[in-house]
């Protein structure tokens, strides 16, 4: 084989050695910015507590406030009380059995600037990597994540179920229970349980300010 079939040998392997870099290079940019679209799309899902879940409560609710005026005749506690009891557990109980989600949306707002900083960090070495390599598409420019993402701190960690608990514990109490403590515990679930998903809902439209790419996304 002469000199010059023997270059052109080695270049022809070395520009596929290239593009195999440049490929991987590109898949793997591909991979961390997905990560960041899922993870900004995953906020923006949290939006409400079920109505559903907070109807079929609020009915319970309200059948154990009806029996507590029972407490006012005094033979009335000994209907009262067993009813009011077993209906306060199934409230509990549902609160317990749904809980997952509201600990998922505390979690995403604890996690967000820790998580979207790893991403970005293994962005901008992707981009070092790729600098002398040819151009390829990106989704997001390449200094996009030269600065920091920032999130505010919003995560003030809530828990319906003691709220709930608590009110429930007090309408046992023979005579105080003629005030309304399961539908307040059920009003303070709820409005902690919305909040949650506001604060993850917030948090995702954050990032999306700070990447507008990912309004599009």
């Amino acid at each position: 084989m002469s000199e010059n079939e023997q270059s052109e040998s080695d270049n022809g392997v070395g520009d596929e050695e290239t593009y195999a870099e440049q490929l991987a290079t590109e898949q793997e940019r591909y991979q961390a910015e997905q990560q960041l679209v899922d993870f900004h799309n995953e906020g923006i899902r949290y939006r409400h507590p079920s109505y559903a879940k907070y109807g079929i409560i609020s009915l319970l609710g309200l059948i154990t406030e009806s029996t507590d005026f029972l407490d006012l005749i005094g033979i009335g506690i000994v209907i009262s009380k067993p009813v009011a009891l077993f209906l306060t557990f199934i409230i509990f109980l549902i609160f317990w059995l749904t809980n997952t989600k509201q600990k998922r949306a505390d979690d995403y707002v604890s996690k967000a600037e820790e998580t979207i900083e790893a991403i970005a960090t293994n962005l901008a070495h992707i981009e070092r990597r790729a600098f002398q390599a040819a151009k390829i598409a990106r989704r997001f420019g390449a200094n996009r994540f030269a600065a920091r993402i920032r999130i505010s701190s919003r995560l003030v960690k809530r828990n319906p179920l003691f709220k709930f608990a608590a009110a429930g514990t007090a309408n046992l109490i023979p005579f105080l229970s003629v005030f309304p403590w399961v539908l307040l515990g059920i009003y303070l679930s709820y409005r902690d349980e919305k909040k949650s998903y506001q604060n993850a809902h917030e948090t995702a439209g954050e990032i999306a300010e700070q990447i507008p790419e990912l309004q599009n996304a």
